[in-house]
């Protein structure tokens, strides 16, 4: 077997565990973009004035 043919051998091996991960990497990504639109979102009520109000914590009496 030449050179090419070991790499391409090997590719082919891993090829189902390589995808797996790159799934999980695309999937982690996705999900952290999403909570930085959820977070950012959460900051612009807040500074709008609409941000949620104290719940008991927050009063006394």
């Amino acid at each position: 077997m030449t050179g090419g043919g070991v790499v391409q051998f090997l590719l082919l091996l891993f090829a189902p565990a390589l995808k797996s991960v790159l799934q999980s990497i695309a999937f982690r990504n996705r999900a952290a973009g999403k909570a930085e639109i959820i977070r950012a979102k959460g900051t612009s009520d807040v500074r709008a004035g609409k941000g949620r109000r104290a719940g008991k914590r927050g009063r006394r009496g």
